[in-house]
């Protein structure tokens, strides 16, 4: 897999009063496109944060992964510190909550996007949290399997 970039901003959200926001994204150009990850959240909050990641193939001249993964991880940092994650697509899987990360997978077959959104619920003790999103796959016809591709924000 050839190329790659990486960003990581901050950014103001307009919505009922400003909300500081943070993004990373990263992309990596191969044979039948550009494989793109990003992760979104808000980096200051009171009691939850919202988040939102997305995988995608684009720059593709028409072709379509046979499957790709977005696998989403929320992070607590702090000392013992929890999160309790909860999201808005009914056909995303929430498979389980360890002592300080949540993780959502969302696959689809013949498709070249998945977006996975939702809002992290961290405990008391929890400083911020880090939002992870990877993309994994298997390309067009013959390509083959896609290694993990991922974008991180977040203390870490």
């Amino acid at each position: 897999m050839a190329g790659g970039a990486a960003a990581a901003t901050a950014l103001l959200v307009g919505s009922a009063g400003s909300a500081q926001a943070a993004t990373a994204e990263n992309y990596w150009n191969v044979a039948y496109g550009q494989l793109y990850v990003s992760a979104w959240e808000c980096n200051t909050y009171v009691t939850s944060c919202s988040w939102y990641t997305k995988v995608q193939l684009r720059n593709n001249g028409g072709r379509i992964m046979d499957r790709i993964t977005n696998t989403t991880k929320i992070y607590a940092n702090g000392i013992s510190a929890s999160v309790t994650i909860s999201k808005d697509q009914v056909s995303a899987t929430l498979t389980g909550n360890q002592t300080s990360i949540g993780k959502v997978t969302w696959t689809k077959y013949v498709s070249n996007l998945v977006e996975l959104s939702g809002k992290a619920t961290p405990s008391w003790t929890t400083i911020g949290i880090t939002t992870e999103a990877c993309l994994t796959g298997n390309g067009p016809g013959s390509y083959g399997d896609v290694s993990a591709k991922c974008a991180k924000i977040g203390l870490w």
